[in-house]
């Protein structure tokens, strides 16, 4: 029986085998390289989904305000105590008193001023651009990881061990270029650190802000209690009340003119 095909070279054969291998080859090379930047664009996602979750983010910002007092300890001395305001999406004022004087720090969804009698000025000022981007780390009602309006970009940058927990490291950067390290741990999902760095050195570490003492209530978790590390000094903040929902006029917010 006649059989009818095409002639069989197996040198030829060989040869395209080798040519195919060969772009195969450059394919997985390309998406080996790819994949890392890949995969943490899909880990950012679902790490903050789970972060969200895990602090009630959605229940704040429902509430659309919130008031806390606090008070902050350096060693046993008893230091300044001030009111915290936010109000949704990103205003907010501290008030406080130093030396009978009161001192105020205010957001209003624009512009970032200052009311700081130790400076000798009594009256409001506009804050530089290094003290506006410290006061707007945590402008927000619950995480400040969640998109607030002010365009900062979110990068996942890797993991690190810490305190004895393993965290991930999700880097926040403004538009004018100012960023902040938040170290989230892998287990709760909650924030454990933010790492602030020097001005002029940006790879030298300002200082540290550890969140303590998660408090359910109601569905929301907020930490009511903070380590300010900066080298060997510690500075203790803790949150004595928080109230939920009772509103905040916009005027409170406003730069006295």
């Amino acid at each position: 029986m006649k059989k009818y095909g095409l002639p069989i070279n197996l040198p030829q054969i060989a040869k395209y085998d080798m040519k195919i291998i060969n772009q195969w080859s450059k394919y997985l090379f390309i998406f080996l390289l790819l994949s890392p930047m890949w995969s943490h664009g899909q880990n950012l996602e679902s790490i903050l989904e789970r972060h969200f979750e895990a602090i009630g983010q959605e229940n704040l910002v429902a509430m659309r305000s919130i008031v806390m007092e606090a008070r902050e300890m350096e060693g046993f001395s008893s230091g300044k105590k001030y009111s915290i305001t936010k109000k949704y999406p990103n205003k907010m004022r501290i008030e406080g008193k130093w030396q009978e004087r009161v001192y105020v720090k205010a957001f209003d969804g624009t512009r970032a001023w200052t009311i700081a009698p130790w400076t000798g000025v009594h009256t409001a000022q506009l804050m530089t651009d290094r003290e506006r981007n410290l006061f707007l780390v945590d402008v927000g009602i619950g995480s400040p990881l969640y998109d607030y309006g002010l365009g900062n970009v979110l990068n996942l940058i890797g993991s690190e061990r810490a305190d004895d927990a393993n965290h991930y490291v999700i880097r926040s950067t403004t538009n004018s270029g100012f960023y902040v390290d938040y170290l989230i741990d892998k287990k709760s999902y909650m924030i454990h650190l933010v790492r602030i760095y020097e001005e002029d050195q940006i790879d030298k570490v300002a200082y540290e802000v550890i969140y303590k003492n998660y408090k359910n209530l109601g569905g929301v978790s907020i930490p009511f209690g903070f380590e300010k590390r900066i080298d060997r000094s510690v500075t203790s903040i803790v949150i004595d009340d928080i109230v939920f929902g009772q509103g905040a006029s916009n005027s409170i917010f406003n730069k006295p003119e």
